[in-house]
């Protein structure tokens, strides 16, 4: 599986269970870290999750744009 769609799975699991009012499994949100670049003291793990899919679309349309050097 390529990595913006690793990324968009993990995001989405968050997302999920932010919804469902429960904590994120500590996995996901060591991997948000790891895709988002954000420390999670200053950003809230919905925010980052949300940034961590905009940059995942960004770069598949980039892929599918023909851009070099994004993959």
């Amino acid at each position: 599986m390529e990595l913006s769609l690793d990324a968009m799975e993990i995001a989405l699991r968050v997302l999920k269970a932010v919804n469902e009012r429960r904590s994120p499994e500590q996995a996901d949100i060591d991997g948000l870290c790891a895709l988002g670049g954000s420390p999670l003291s200053t950003t809230p793990v919905d925010e980052m999750a949300c940034d961590v899919i905009r940059k995942a679309l960004i770069r598949r349309a980039a892929i599918r744009s023909g851009v070099k050097g994004v993959d």
